[in-house]
C-alpha cells in the first residue's frame, strides 16, 4: 500500500546501546528561519508541516475579531535538518524542530514574541501576548527518543472529542528513509499519565501518517464556556478537530502494546518503528 512504500525499517540506523533515552524538551527552530523545503538550506533544511490556525465551529461568535485574529496570526512549525553525512551516500537525521511562523516580507518565516520587530513583523500587542503562551507551552514539549533515522516527541494538545474539549498528549514519529532523503510523520492520542507504573492508553482512533512538507489548515473548535467574564480564553476555549491530515492506519495489537511506553530505549523504538511498518503493510 502507499503508506508502507513511505516507511522504512529503521533497524539498521539504531545503536546496539540499550540505555534509556532521557527526555529532554525539543529543540526550537531559530527564529528568522526561513519555512520551505529546501535540502540546500544550511540549516532546518526540510519542511515537515506547516499547521495555521482557523477558528471553525462551535461558539464562533463568542471570539472577539481582535482575538480572532491574535489566535491565528501565528502558525505552528515543525521542522528537520536533514544530512547527506553516513557511509554510502545514506541521510541522516540531524535534528527536529518546532516553533512558530508568520508570512513576512520575504516569505514565511519562524519568529519568536522577543525578535517579531527586527525581523520586521507587526503583530500587535494581542497576537505577541498569545505568541509568548505558545512558546511557553513549546517549553513543555518533550523529545523522547532519537535515531539517525527517527525523532519521537510529546505534545499537550487540546482535541475535540464527542463534543467535549479534552486534554490529551499528542505523540509525534518524525522518521525519515535513509536511502532518498524523504519522509513522512505518525500521530496518535495519548491519555496524560496517571501515574509513573503504566503506559499510557492509546485513544481509540487511527494513528496518521502525514507526508513531510505539508500545509495544514488546523480548525479550531470554541467552547464559549471556557471563556471568563471579560471575554478571555482560559485553557480549554480552544481545541483541535482533529489530528494532521493524511492517511489513517488502523493500530495492530503489537504496534499498540508499544504506542504508550513513557520510555524508550534505542532497542525499543527500533521495535515501536518495526510494528508501525507493520501495521502500514496490512
Amino acid at each position: 500500500m502507499a503508506v508502507a512504500a513511505l516507511y522504512v525499517t529503521l533497524c539498521s540506523a539504531a545503536s546496539a546501546n540499550d540505555a534509556v533515552f532521557q527526555a529532554v524538551p525539543v529543540q526550537v527552530v531559530d527564529p528568522g528561519t526561513r519555512v520551505r523545503d529546501d535540502p540546500g538550506q544550511e540549516s532546518w533544511n526540510r519542511l515537515i508541516l506547516v499547521a495555521s490556525p482557523k477558528i471553525n465551529s462551535g461558539d464562533v461568535d463568542s471570539v472577539s475579531g481582535t482575538i480572532r485574529d491574535a489566535a491565528t496570526k501565528c502558525s505552528l512549525t515543525i521542522m528537520a535538518e536533514v544530512e547527506k553525512t553516513l557511509p554510502g551516500g545514506r541521510f541522516e537525521l540531524k535534528q527536529v524542530g518546532v516553533g512558530y511562523s508568520v508570512n513576512g516580507p520575504e516569505g514565511r518565516i519562524t519568529v519568536s514574541s522577543d525578535t517579531a520587530s527586527e525581523l520586521n513583523i507587526p503583530l500587535g500587542f494581542i497576537a505577541r501576548q498569545v505568541l509568548r503562551t505558545n512558546e511557553q507551552q513549546l517549553a513543555n514539549v518533550s523529545l523522547i527518543g532519537k535515531t539517525s533515522a527517527l525523532a519521537l516527541f510529546d505534545a499537550s494538545s487540546v482535541m475535540l472529542r464527542k463534543g467535549q474539549h479534552r486534554k490529551y498528549l499528542t505523540r509525534h514519529l518524525v522518521y525519515l528513509d535513509q536511502a532518498s532523503g524523504e519522509g513522512a510523520m505518525v500521530t496518535w492520542l495519548l491519555v496524560p499519565p496517571s501515574d509513573e507504573e503504566h503506559p499510557m492508553a492509546i485513544i481509540n482512533q487511527p494513528m496518521r501518517v502525514t507526508k513531510w512538507n505539508t500545509e495544514e489548515t488546523r480548525k479550531i473548535h470554541v467552547d464559549a464556556e471556557a471563556f471568563n467574564f471579560l471575554g478571555v480564553p482560559g485553557e480549554l476555549a480552544f481545541a483541535l478537530e482533529d489530528l494532521p491530515p493524511g492517511v489513517d492506519v488502523a493500530w495492530t495489537e503489537r504496534a499498540a502494546k508499544l504506542a504508550g511506553k513513557k520510555t524508550f530505549s534505542v532497542a525499543e523504538l527500533r521495535e515501536l518503528s518495526d510494528a508501525l511498518r507493520e501495521a502500514m503493510e496490512r
